[in-house]
């Protein structure tokens, strides 16, 4: 109980200190065309070996250097950009004794992402993403006894065939996974403008690259996979994803959703996609909404992604890109 206390008490906090109206501009506030937004929901839907309570990621943005808003809010064609830190965890409270939440994840990105609006009063952006990806177990990942990269975990792996169902054989308590990760992703929005400039209807497409890698940043030898790990990560994943934004009586903002996840080279008895479908709902005008999702396909909780199964969920969530005026365009930028 101290956990789910302590986790609520977070986000609350974190929420509370960011929340606004999105005409006002904030110092506690910044904009991020591409990025993960923080949540925390229950549903029903859960893989053969264990039961979810709920699953959140209180996911924060650190500043380094952000013009966005002030660059989209000009009349001409000028780039904005944003230099950023990102710590994305993600935990899960399963229903066993003592309520335990296993085997957390954690995601630390640092990204640069440039965005400018075209003549057309749309957005185009580029996010380029690189950073470490664990759960901060010691153990073998198919074994509760032996330490990762140990001898004897290491004639475990020998053991393994295609033919093998990894679900069954994994340590869901202090199994390793780690990796570093390096993200390219790009964003259009076409944005339907009212009287008063502001964007009622947004059309938004994201497709992102991932690359799990053995060196930070692609050049420190440390925080990377093991060699038995990444034939069983596979190396590549595709993402896909449309949102749709729109107003009910010009008050209430909604927005609904579809991701498609293709994980390539992955062990076969993985499911190589998942699919997201989602509604949202921001009733007060402001960032802070209500979620429904429909996931199915491979889990996507660090060392889970052996596991496939639907689940039907509900919670809270909160959006970092959330519409403002914006001034159309009347003249090229200055050279």
């Amino acid at each position: 109980m101290k956990k789910i206390v302590v986790l609520f008490a977070f986000l609350i906090t974190t929420f509370s200190l960011v929340a606004q109206k999105h005409q006002k501009a904030s110092d506690f506030k910044e904009y991020y065309p591409i990025a993960e937004r923080p949540y925390v929901m229950g549903g029903v839907g859960n893989n053969p070996y264990e039961t979810m309570l709920f699953d959140a990621k209180p996911v924060v943005y650190y500043s380094i250097y952000n013009d966005i808003r002030r660059s989209l809010s000009a009349d001409t064609i000028t780039p904005g950009y944003a230099i950023y830190a990102s710590f994305q965890p993600q935990l899960r409270m399963y229903n066993e004794t003592s309520k335990p939440i296993k085997t957390p994840s954690y995601k630390i990105l640092f990204g640069w992402q440039p965005i400018i609006k075209t003549a057309e009063n749309n957005f185009l952006t580029l996010a380029i993403e690189s950073g470490h990806y664990s759960n901060g177990q010691s153990k073998s990942a198919f074994s509760e006894e032996f330490d990762d990269e140990s001898e004897e975990s290491k004639e475990i792996y020998a053991t393994i065939t295609d033919d093998t169902d990894l679900a069954a054989m994994l340590n869901r308590t202090s199994g390793n996974y780690s990796t570093n990760l390096t993200r390219l992703s790009f964003n259009y929005r076409i944005n339907d403008l009212d009287l008063d400039d502001f964007p009622h209807r947004i059309h938004s497409f994201t497709f992102t690259y991932q690359l799990y890698h053995n060196r930070f940043f692609g050049l420190f030898d440390f925080g990377g996979y093991n060699d038995e790990d990444i034939d069983l990560y596979g190396r590549h994943q595709l993402e896909f994803k449309y949102e749709y934004s729109g107003y009910i009586n010009n008050k209430i903002r909604y927005v609904v959703g579809q991701d498609l996840y293709l994980h390539l080279g992955a062990h076969p008895s993985t499911d190589p996609y998942r699919v997201q479908t989602r509604a949202m709902i921001f009733p007060w005008d402001t960032d802070l909404g209500f979620i429904a999702q429909f996931s199915a396909g491979f889990d996507d909780y660090n060392y889970r992604f052996v596991d496939s199964y639907a689940r039907f969920s509900i919670g809270v969530t909160w959006d970092w890109f959330t519409p403002f005026v914006i001034k159309p365009v009347k003249a090229k930028a200055k050279k």
